[in-house]
């Protein structure tokens, strides 16, 4: 497995050119796909392949302007366009763009580190200097999507104990009533 610096990833997102980070409906983002594709080896986007980058999802495409942008480090360009388009479409991405905007995968140094590291995972590749163990600890320590489900449960348990709670609290109240009606 080839090991990549992190920190060369993370450092060419805080590098990102402004044209990546622009309003989806003024760049071709089909296009800026291809283009990494053909940089790995491999052939354009034809029309119908085109179509699943052009999702009415503004902050999905620009999260892939950013990928893409990414995607053309020579380290990860030699993984293949089949491997790099499999990451591009894959349902992670879309997830992480609902849930960070676009320009923190430039601006904010955790999530330069989690675009970098996903990327790196989806890639097979490993983070250099770093045991699969590390790398997955590190991962999981800045992963968006992980703490929104993380988050989630936890209001949702939350949710359950309050109700637990309220019903116990009713049926102290019932049995109080009925013993007070005894006397």
């Amino acid at each position: 497995m080839t090991e990549v610096p992190v920190a060369r990833l993370t450092r060419r997102l805080a590098d990102t050119p402004q044209d990546f980070l622009a309003d989806p409906a003024s760049v071709a983002v089909p296009a800026v796909v291809s283009d990494v594709l053909l940089m790995a080896g491999g052939r354009p986007l034809d029309a119908r392949e085109a179509e699943r980058f052009e999702a009415d999802e503004p902050r999905w495409r620009r999260v892939l302007l950013v990928a893409c942008w990414l995607l053309a480090d020579p380290d990860l360009l030699g993984r293949g366009p089949a491997v790099l388009t499999r990451w591009l479409t894959a349902p992670e991405l879309l997830k992480l763009s609902r849930l960070v905007d676009p320009a923190r995968f430039v601006q904010d140094p955790d999530r330069r580190e989690e675009l970098a590291r996903l990327a790196l995972r989806a890639l097979s590749l490993s983070p250099a200097g770093e045991s699969a163990e590390q790398a997955a600890d590190r991962l999981s320590t800045v992963d968006s999507v992980r703490r929104q489900e993380v988050l989630v449960a936890a209001r949702a348990a939350e949710e359950r104990a309050a109700a637990v709670r309220k019903a116990m609290e009713e049926q102290r109240a019932k049995e109080a009533a009925a013993r007070y009606s005894q006397v």
